[in-house]
């Protein structure tokens, strides 16, 4: 009713109206909401320039920028600085959530590329230390030696039996006793074993100095060891047939010359480290009295029953590791052969 009361006044009457005091806010929203023209002119206020009041409402109240936000004003309508510290407050609240949200995805995705990049560098530093091959080394093939009566023997006289074979000379000092001695503790221990009911292991001993050791010697070094173990040789050092089955299971073998002082040291190493040897070898006579010594490899190789090469004993190992390391690897191509 009151909205229509003031649509049917004239200009001046509706002008009127700005020198009455106005105590109902209902009546004052009414009238600016009503109010077509511009409000009276009055003398400047003292102080500093206000907002233009073309800006205004009819009592020269600065209206709120047009842009600010509807829920920017206060219950009544009118805009308050507190209504505006607020709206502030909450849309810098805002921007740091966004942008905290942004810097934590930004992390988080960091982080995820970082560890899957360190776990792929670890699988591959584990699969190079789980490397498999599927070859064999080319060591071994066929062979011709002799024995201790002379007579020939081949790789085909141990077909369907593993062996031990070592290359060494009944005059080393030193590693072809101790080499000798743990192959053939591993081998007893072996044959000891449950496992050996399904295969045969054979020793074999190759003389690299048939020029010195005479077929005698060589049976009775070999029986200081194991009396089943094999001795072989050839006819002499420089033969080819000996040359070709070093050169097959990759042995190296030189003469070095000893002077007399190197070969009294040879005599007390034999005596401190084999001292049966010596006992028991003093009626074997040398074929040759000549004064060197052999550089040659010290490695005992465990070969298959097809004469197919299975792995290499090296010295360091003790008859303890190598007895497993031999039942290990017998049990692993037995169940290759027969799976």
């Amino acid at each position: 009713m009151l909205s229509k009361s003031l649509m049917r006044m004239r200009p001046m009457q509706f002008r009127s109206l700005y020198s009455l005091p106005i105590k109902n806010n209902l009546l004052k929203q009414q009238l600016r909401l009503f109010s077509t023209g511009p409000p009276s002119p009055g003398p400047p206020s003292p102080g500093p320039p206000g907002p233009n009041k073309s800006d205004g409402d009819l009592f020269g109240t600065p209206r709120t920028d047009a842009r600010q936000p509807p829920d920017a004003t206060d219950k009544s309508g009118y805009y308050s600085e507190e209504d505006s510290t607020s709206f502030s407050s909450d849309r810098k609240f805002s921007n740091f959530i966004l942008f905290s949200g942004g810097l934590a995805l930004i992390i988080i995705y960091m982080y995820s590329n970082v560890q899957s990049i360190k776990k792929k560098r670890e699988q591959k530093i584990q699969n190079v230390g789980k490397a498999s091959y599927t070859g064999k080394a080319d060591i071994g093939g066929p062979w011709l030696l002799y024995d201790y009566n002379g007579e020939p023997v081949t790789h085909k006289d141990l077909e369907g039996k593993y062996y031990l074979i070592y290359f060494g000379f009944t005059m080393c000092p030193d590693v072809c006793p101790v080499s000798l001695n743990k192959a053939s503790k591993a081998r007893r221990r072996v044959m000891q074993s449950k496992e050996y009911k399904y295969f045969d292991l054979e020793s074999v001993f190759v003389s690299l100095d048939p020029d010195r050791d005479s077929p005698e010697r060589i049976e009775q070094y070999c029986n200081i060891f194991d009396k089943d173990m094999i001795g072989l040789t050839h006819k002499t050092n420089d033969d080819p047939g000996l040359k070709e089955i070093l050169k097959k299971f990759k042995i190296h073998s030189s003469k070095i010359y000893l002077t007399e002082e190197e070969e009294k040291e040879d005599e007390d190493a034999m005596k401190a480290i084999a001292p049966e040897v010596i006992e028991q070898m003093k009626d074997k006579e040398l074929k040759k009295d000549d004064k060197y010594s052999l550089d040659h490899t010290i490695v005992t190789y465990l070969m298959g029953p097809d004469n197919d090469f299975i792995t290499y004993l090296g010295s360091n190992l003790n008859e303890n590791e190598m007895a497993e390391i031999i039942l290990d690897e017998i049990s692993s191509d037995l169940g290759r052969k027969y799976k």
